[in-house]
C-alpha cells in the first residue's frame, strides 16, 4: 500500500535550526580569530557560513521529508521515516487517546501545523504528522477521532456531567466547534503572573543584586543572567504559552486552544482526567484569583516550545469560573462544600504559619486536602479515581498525636495529601475514602 507524505513545505520548518548553528559557529569565528580580519572578510565569512547552514537545513529537511510516510488503514495509522535508519510508529485506533493540532511558530509562517496523536501508554506515546495542511488536518483529525470511536476507545466517551451517565457514548467524536465556556484575557494573565511568586522572587533578587552592583559593578552583570531567563521562563509559560486560552465544551473532552508564537489545539478527555489541583498565590486572593492543574492518565511527558504547560487546565480564573470547570469534568463535585477537618494546633511545630492552613476531608463524591501558605492548594480527587491510601507517621508525630495520609494517584501536578492532622482524624478519612472509592468503582463497573 502506497502511503501519503506530509506537506512539501516540511523540508523547510526546521531550517531555521541549521541557520542557528550557523550563526553560532560564525559568532566563535569571529570571538576566536576576528581581530586579524576586516570587517568585510568577517562580513563574507558570516554569510557564507549562514548560507551553507541554510542549504544544509534544506538538504537534511528534503531528505527527511521525502522518506516520511504515513499509512491509514481499517486497524491502525503507520508512520515509517528515517533515512538510513528506517522507522516505523504504529497508532491502533483503539489506543488513541486524543487528536490535537499544534501551530509551532516556524510552521505558522509556513500556514501549517502538526497533527499529534497521543496513544494509551504514557511516556514516548506520541505520535506526530509533521507538517500538514489546516484542512488535511482537521480532515484527518476528524476521521481518527471516527475510526477510534468505532473501534471502542475510551477517548470518545463522555463523562456524567455531559450525558448523565459515566462513560455513556456520544454519537460521534466530531471536531468541536461549540461557543466557549471560558476565555481568559492577556491583561488577566498579564496582572496574575506579575504579581505571582514566580515572577515577584526573581525580580526582588535582580533588584538586590542592582543595589549591590553600585558597589561591586561586576556582580550585576555575572548575577543578573540567570535571574533574566527564570523570569523569561516564567513570561514564556505563563504568559505566551497560556496566550489568548479559550476552553470548549466537546463530546470526547475539554478542547483547548492557546499560545501567543505557538498556537496549540488540543483536546483533554473526559475519561482521563484523574485528579485536580487549584493553587492560589498570596497576591492573587485580594483579587480572586486562582489556576488550575490537570493530572491525565497516560498523558504524554514529552515538552517543547508548542506544548508546554500542558498540565495547565485553567491559567488563571475566578473561584466561581475553576467550580464551573471542576463541574465539567467531575458531576456533583465542589469542594467548596465538602466538610475539612483541620489541622489542631499542637502541629505548629511542623509549620509554625502553614498549619493553619492545613485541612481535608471528604464527602459522597470526592476527597480534597489543603496546605500551603504563600501558595494555597487545593487537591480534589473523585473518589472512582483513587488508586490507593496510605496513613505516615513520624516519631514526633507520634508523641502529639499526629498522622499523614495520601491519596494516591497517577503521576502529575496532583498530590494529595493531608498533612499533621490528628491521628484520630486521619484513620477515620482513610476508612471513609477507601469506602467511598470502593462503593464509587463498583457503580463504574456496573455502568
Amino acid at each position: 500500500m502506497q502511503g501519503q507524505r506530509t506537506h512539501p513545505a516540511s523540508a523547510f520548518v526546521r531550517v531555521w535550526i541549521w541557520i542557528a548553528a550557523g550563526v553560532v559557529a560564525f559568532g566563535r569565528d569571529v570571538v576566536e580569530g576576528g581581530g586579524d580580519r576586516s570587517l568585510l572578510s568577517i562580513l563574507w565569512i558570516g554569510l557564507a557560513l549562514v548560507g551553507a547552514a541554510a542549504l544544509l537545513g534544506v538538504v537534511f529537511g528534503y531528505l527527511s521529508w521525502s522518506f516520511t510516510r504515513y499509512f491509514i488503514d481499517g486497524r491502525e495509522i503507520r508512520l515509517e521515516s528515517g533515512v538510513l535508519t528506517r522507522k516505523s510508529r504504529r497508532a491502533p485506533y483503539e489506543r488513541i487517546q486524543s487528536v490535537d493540532i499544534a501551530e509551532p511558530f516556524a510552521a505558522r509562517i509556513f500556514r501549517l501545523c502538526e497533527l499529534r496523536i497521543e496513544l494509551a501508554g504514557g511516556d514516548d506515546s506520541r505520535l506526530s504528522l509533521q507538517y500538514l495542511r489546516h484542512a488535511d488536518a482537521d480532515r484527518l483529525r476528524h476521521l481518527l477521532l471516527q475510526r477510534a470511536y468505532e473501534s471502542g476507545s475510551h477517548a470518545v466517551a463522555a463523562p456524567a456531567a455531559a450525558t448523565g451517565e459515566p462513560g455513556a457514548p456520544v454519537p460521534s467524536p466530531h471536531l468541536d466547534l461549540s461557543p466557549p465556556i471560558l476565555v481568559v484575557r492577556p491583561v488577566r494573565l498579564v496582572v496574575a503572573t506579575v504579581v505571582s511568586t514566580e515572577f515577584l522572587a526573581p525580580a526582588a533578587f535582580m533588584l538586590v543584586l542592582v543595589v549591590v552592583g553600585m558597589v561591586f559593578p561586576g556582580v550585576v552583570i555575572v548575577g543578573v543572567l540567570p535571574f533574566l531567563f527564570w523570569i523569561g521562563q516564567v513570561i514564556m509559560s505563563r504568559v505566551i504559552a497560556q496566550w489568548d486560552f479559550t476552553l470548549r465544551r466537546g463530546a470526547t473532552g475539554l478542547h483547548v486552544t492557546r499560545g501567543l508564537l505557538s498556537r496549540v489545539s488540543q483536546t483533554i478527555p473526559y475519561d482521563r482526567v484523574q485528579a485536580v489541583v487549584v493553587h492560589q498565590a498570596a497576591l492573587w486572593r485580594p483579587l480572586r484569583l486562582q489556576r488550575a492543574d490537570v493530572t491525565v492518565a497516560g498523558a504524554s511527558r514529552e515538552t517543547d516550545s508548542a506544548s508546554s504547560s500542558t498540565d495547565t487546565l485553567v491559567p488563571v480564573a475566578r473561584p466561581d469560573e475553576i467550580r464551573m470547570v471542576l463541574g465539567e469534568l467531575f458531576a456533583d463535585v465542589d469542594p467548596a462544600v465538602v466538610p475539612r477537618a483541620r489541622a489542631p494546633r499542637r502541629s505548629w511545630l511542623f509549620a509554625p504559619v502553614g498549619w493553619r492552613f492545613r485541612s481535608a476531608g471528604c464527602d459522597a463524591h470526592a476527597f480534597v486536602a489543603d496546605r500551603g501558605w504563600v501558595m494555597h492548594r487545593t487537591d480534589v480527587v473523585p473518589h472512582a479515581k483513587t488508586q490507593s491510601v496510605a496513613i505516615t507517621q513520624g516519631p514526633w508525630q507520634r508523641r502529639r498525636g499526629l498522622a499523614n495520609l495520601a491519596v494516591h494517584t497517577p503521576d502529575g501536578p496532583v498530590e494529595a495529601q493531608a498533612l499533621s492532622l490528628a491521628s484520630s482524624d486521619v484513620r477515620g478519612l482513610a476508612e471513609a475514602q477507601l469506602a467511598h472509592a470502593r462503593a464509587a468503582r463498583e457503580v463504574r463497573g456496573e455502568a
